[in-house]
């Protein structure tokens, strides 16, 4: 049998992502952490940049990793596709666990930028109109790692 959850949607603020706390599966804590663990191959399998499970504790874990194509925007009519190095921390209570989703870095090709989340927004909170594009497809990307982990940890 499968638990069915509604479809998780976070969304990019100045201050990056809000944490989500979603219904814990009924698995054993141990279990979980395994799942967790074993996410990361399964998830970056296809991936040529490196990942990291760290800060393994009974109850939360840490996973860096990177996504190509995380974003794109365009300037001066020219589409820039960037590639994301994120954090996704996971805590498991009782009854629910919490993901964090961070992003550490970003990237043009192999060449690490200057940006972060909050360099897309003017200081009085409004998306800079050079981004306009950066939040939606961020968005998709996040929410689909998300969502991917939040179904892996109910999967047998």
């Amino acid at each position: 049998s499968s638990l069915v959850f509604s479809q998780i949607n976070v969304e990019m603020t100045p201050s990056g992502f809000a944490s989500v706390k979603i219904d814990r599966p009924p698995k054993t804590l141990e279990k979980l952490i395994e799942k967790s663990q074993s996410w990361a191959p399964y998830y970056n399998r296809n991936n040529r940049y490196s990942f990291d499970v760290y800060d393994v504790t009974e109850n939360a874990l840490s996973i860096d990793a990177s996504k190509e194509n995380a974003f794109y925007y365009r300037n001066r009519g020219v589409a820039y596709q960037q590639r994301i190095k994120y954090k996704l921390r996971v805590e498991f209570s009782d009854s629910f666990y919490t993901l964090t989703f961070s992003i550490k870095e970003i990237y043009a090709g192999n060449n690490i930028t200057k940006l972060s989340v909050s360099d897309f927004y003017a200081s009085d909170g409004r998306l800079k109109e050079d981004y306009e594009e950066v939040k939606p497809s961020l968005e998709f990307t996040v929410n689909a790692i998300i969502n991917d982990f939040a179904t892996f940890l109910i999967t047998e």
